[in-house]
């Protein structure tokens, strides 16, 4: 009877252990998701990559018949290539992005990305011109709160794209690119995609000092993840589409560009079928070039996530978060 007893308490509190390991594990993973579809994704910026600026290493730029800017650069090599790294330390409020008492979980972060491209020539086409440009990044991201390090990943993006830039200040993109996350510490991927897009800019003066830039875009993201409730790898997939407006305000030797941005997001998979997001986004960015290709920047950002339709719950994806920090950045063209 004695052995029976020993072997049943054995029993349970092995049954015990497990159960809190595996509800242990399930948080995480939940947490991880939930860190994974706050994170924005998707091509360059075309502001990012048409250069039309007589100052540092951007060219100026140089009429085509068809009347639209063109770079010198491009124009006279044919090919470019060009290399960025960038370092940032910052403070986030809500780094896993959770709903409830989870969004007290604040830390600092340290991001390091290394980024290059090509720019594989300028093509006149009727009224505009097009430059195909293909490129990618690595970046590592570091949680400095103790226990938010079994978080730390790192992120791949590789794309492609074609940009159209007109006479009249517009361009145009379309393009694919392909991302992934994998955990710093297991080296397990959390998160893939692939990310076929298309999108407008329009930048014009506003004075001498100051440029209005408005964007917008859409797109699909097609991801491959793990579905807690083992319905659809592909829970997180989404269509998306994005409206924004900044302004390059130049003062001194510093650069200031504070923005707005509203996001759409619509999912159909798994727990998350109907459900539909919006997404606010206040930035404000300061610049100052300590040489021609190598500047420090201080930036502070505000989100808000206003998420209905899943069926877990209207509120269980709400979330906010603040931003601020520091950052040093190096881009080279060759």
């Amino acid at each position: 009877m004695k052995s029976i007893i020993i072997c049943f308490r054995y029993i349970l509190c092995a049954s015990i252990f497990s159960a809190f390991t595996f509800a242990q594990s399930n948080q995480v993973k939940k947490q991880t998701q939930s860190r994974i579809d706050s994170t924005d994704r998707g091509l360059p910026n075309p502001s990012s990559l048409a250069r039309d600026s007589k100052k540092s290493s951007q060219a100026s730029g140089s009429t085509s018949d068809t009347g639209a800017q063109r770079p010198i650069l491009l124009k006279k090599k044919g090919i470019t290539a060009f290399f960025s790294y960038d370092t940032k330390f910052f403070y986030r409020s809500n780094p896993l992005a959770s709903s409830g008492k989870l969004r007290q979980a604040e830390t600092a972060l340290w991001t390091n990305t290394f980024a290059g491209g090509v720019g594989l020539g300028v093509f006149d086409a009727g009224n505009s011109v097009v430059t195909p440009y293909v490129g990618g990044s690595w970046t590592t991201n570091d949680f400095e709160e103790g226990v938010l390090s079994k978080f730390n990943y790192n992120s791949t993006n590789a794309y492609f794209m074609l940009l159209s830039q007109y006479g009249n200040g517009w361009s145009a993109r379309v393009g694919v690119s392909y991302s992934n996350d994998r955990g710093a510490e297991t080296d397990t991927e959390d998160y893939s995609e692939i990310y076929p897009s298309v999108g407008l800019m329009k930048a014009y003066k506003l004075s001498d000092s100051t440029t209005g830039i408005f964007s917008a875009s859409a797109g699909f993201h097609d991801s491959t993840s793990e579905d807690l409730f083992g319905i659809s790898e592909a829970v997180l997939s989404n269509w998306d589409a994005s409206i924004s407006y900044s302004l390059k305000h130049s003062i001194a030797d510093f650069t200031l560009r504070p923005g707005y941005a509203i996001t759409y997001k619509s999912y159909d998979k798994s727990v998350n079928k109907d459900r539909d997001d919006f997404i606010n986004s206040l930035s404000l960015k300061i610049e100052y070039p300590i040489t021609e290709s190598f500047n420090a920047s201080f930036f502070a950002g505000y989100t808000n996530r206003s998420s209905s339709g899943s069926i877990l719950g209207d509120d269980v994806n709400d979330y906010e978060s603040w931003d601020g920090g520091a950052g040093l950045g190096l881009n080279a063209r060759f």
